[in-house]
C-alpha cells in the first residue's frame, strides 16, 4: 500500500463534529485549540477515552476521545441530566457514544469526499492519569478541545500516513 497522504482538512469534519455533538447532546459550546503534532503537544492526563478504529481502502489508523474525570462528568451530566460525581461501568458508554455521534457525522462528510471510510466500534480504555501510545507508524495529530471546566481531546493515529 502507497503511504497516504493526509490533507489537514482531512480533520475538519471532525472539528466540526465534535462541536455539534456536544452542543446537541450536552447543551456545551466546546471550542477547538490548535491541532498539533502529539510530540509537540502538551499533555493532558485523562481517565476515560473511547477508542475507535479508522479503516479506508486507502489507510488504517485509530481515533481517540480522551477526557479527565471533571470534563467527562460535566459532559455526561448535562447529556443525562442527572448528578454524577464518579464514573461508574453504566456511565462509560457515554465516552464510545459521543466518539461514535462525532465519527458518524465525519464519516458522512469524509466519504463524500472519497475516503471510504468503514463503520467501526468503539472501545473504552478506563483509569487514573492514562496516556496514549499507538501501534501505527506515522504522525499522531492531537487536537484539543475546551468546554467550561477544562480540556479534553482527539487523537487520530493513521498508519504511515504523511500530513499535507
Amino acid at each position: 500500500m502507497a503511504t497516504p497522504n493526509v490533507d489537514v482538512k482531512f480533520f475538519k469534519p471532525f472539528i466540526d463534529g465534535t462541536i455539534s455533538t456536544l452542543k446537541t447532546q450536552c447543551k456545551l459550546e466546546a471550542t477547538p485549540g490548535k491541532p498539533a503534532l502529539k510530540k509537540d503537544a502538551p499533555t493532558i492526563p485523562y481517565d476515560i477515552a473511547a477508542v475507535i478504529g479508522l479503516t479506508s481502502s486507502a489507510f488504517t489508523g485509530s481515533i481517540t476521545l480522551g477526557f479527565p474525570k471533571a470534563v467527562f462528568l460535566t459532559l455526561m451530566n448535562n447529556m443525562l441530566g442527572e448528578s454524577f460525581t464518579d464514573i461508574s461501568k453504566d456511565l462509560e458508554d457515554g465516552a464510545a457514544e459521543l466518539l461514535n455521534i462525532i465519527f458518524g457525522q465525519a464519516k458522512v462528510v469524509l466519504n463524500a469526499q472519497g475516503y471510504d471510510i468503514q463503520k467501526a466500534i468503539p472501545s473504552i480504555v478506563r483509569g487514573d492519569n492514562l496516556s496514549t501510545t499507538t501501534l501505527t507508524h506515522g504522525p499522531v495529530i492531537f487536537l484539543p478541545f475546551t468546554i467550561t471546566n477544562g480540556t479534553f481531546f482527539i487523537e487520530f493515529s493513521i498508519e504511515g500516513a504523511s500530513i499535507a
